[in-house]
């Protein structure tokens, strides 16, 4: 009898999902097994541990993260608000207990070692507040006495401050403009989101003269001098681009990985452009831009504020984080380190992410319904 429910919840749960944007994401990640294996053994042999030592521990992050996607896919809406709800609570807890516990790498604080396992808690905040504004939100246009907006406003509040008390720029960045973004398709006034605007460039342009670290890359950037690890690493990986052409040296044949201690996580893109030329690096484009802009027309007529609000704030962090991890590779932006979704290793960034999409997943199912109780 259990195993004849279970076969059923499963026939529903694959008859409502949407089989193009989950192909399209293991895809994704099939990609990045590929490219893990070409860029994390050189990691390895550099660190003195066996080289398929970060393979084999990203093959495990990669079964965990697809088990992630398909529970997160089946869940109801109302269970996802209440999930995230919770997991923004327990995500500030963590975020707190690492600023006084965390391990202190590169001056700043945001790893923490959990029953033997390092998590950096500030990966699955990204979900969390943006699923929690898009309810919070919402709930205001069902209820005009409700103080969705401000009480939003409020967690990107304690939010950004405990990540930049790490500190940790990108991040915060990363989940403002999701925020921004969240207000600005659910119809808040223009003299509103102008306030918002404005308070937020005004805090970035601070952080300019909070953070000597933050300042000494801008300044790097716009004169196109210095030395440092940050101008190495540009310029290696604009080498890397160079001599990968457009079909690629080939698989291990590339040398940046051997060259900068971020080849296979902030710099992977770099990697893929030299041993698999810009041709690949053209179609994990268009496999994330696909992704994206099929996940978006599935909501787009949609009555549901919070489907809506909660598919477009996900998809914009992750446009935004692909964006950024490109940008810094090609020298567009001033160097910061962040990942590309699925492809760089990282276990807290890969499982942070495929929750995520398994959340839009399950949004984005048909009848906008999930698994019925049977």
């Amino acid at each position: 009898m259990k195993n004849n429910r279970i076969q059923i919840l499963f026939r529903r749960w694959l008859t409502s999902i949407d089989k193009v944007s989950l192909v399209l994401i293991f895809a994704i990640i099939l990609i990045g097994i590929l490219i893990s294996i070409a860029s994390t053994p050189a990691i390895a042999l550099k660190l003195g541990l066996p080289p398929f030592a970060f393979f084999k521990q990203h093959i495990a992050i990669v079964i965990i993260s697809i088990v992630a996607i398909l529970v997160a896919s089946s869940l109801q809406i109302k269970h996802i608000k209440k999930l995230f709800l919770l997991g923004y609570v327990v995500c500030i807890c963590l975020i707190v207990l690492t600023l006084f516990f965390g391990a202190d790498i590169k001056g700043a604080k945001r790893w923490i070692t959990i029953f033997g396992f390092s998590l950096q808690p500030a990966e699955f905040i990204k979900p969390s507040i943006t699923i929690l504004s898009a309810w919070l939100i919402s709930e205001q246009y069902r209820n005009k006495n409700f103080p969705g907006i401000l009480l939003s406003s409020l967690a990107i509040f304690i939010t950004i401050s405990l990540l930049l008390a790490q500190p940790d720029l990108g991040m915060s960045f990363l989940i403002v403009s999701s925020w921004i973004g969240q207000l600005f398709i659910s119809g808040v006034s223009l003299f509103t989101l102008s306030i918002f605007a404005i308070l937020c460039i005004g805090a970035l342009s601070s952080l300019y003269f909070i953070f000597p670290h933050f300042a000494d890359r801008i300044d790097k950037f716009l004169t196109k001098s210095g030395d440092g690890n940050d101008i190495y690493q540009v310029t290696k990986s604009l080498e890397a681009f160079k001599n990968g052409g457009f079909f690629g040296k080939g698989p291990g044949e590339g040398v940046i990985k051997t060259l900068i201690p971020d080849s296979h996580s902030d710099f992977v893109f770099s990697v893929i452009g030299e041993e698999f030329g810009f041709f690949s690096c053209f179609v994990i484009i268009c496999l994330f831009s696909a992704f994206i802009i099929r996940s978006l027309l599935k909501v787009m007529n949609s009555s549901d504020l919070f489907k809506f609000s909660a598919t477009f704030g996900i998809l914009f962090q992750m446009l935004i984080q692909i964006l950024i991890n490109i940008s810094t590779s090609l020298n567009l932006i001033p160097t910061k380190g962040m990942t590309l979704p699925f492809i760089s290793y990282g276990g807290s960034s890969f499982l942070a992410s495929s929750i995520s999409i398994g959340v839009i997943l399950a949004i984005t199912k048909k009848n906008s319904a999930t698994i019925q109780r049977i």
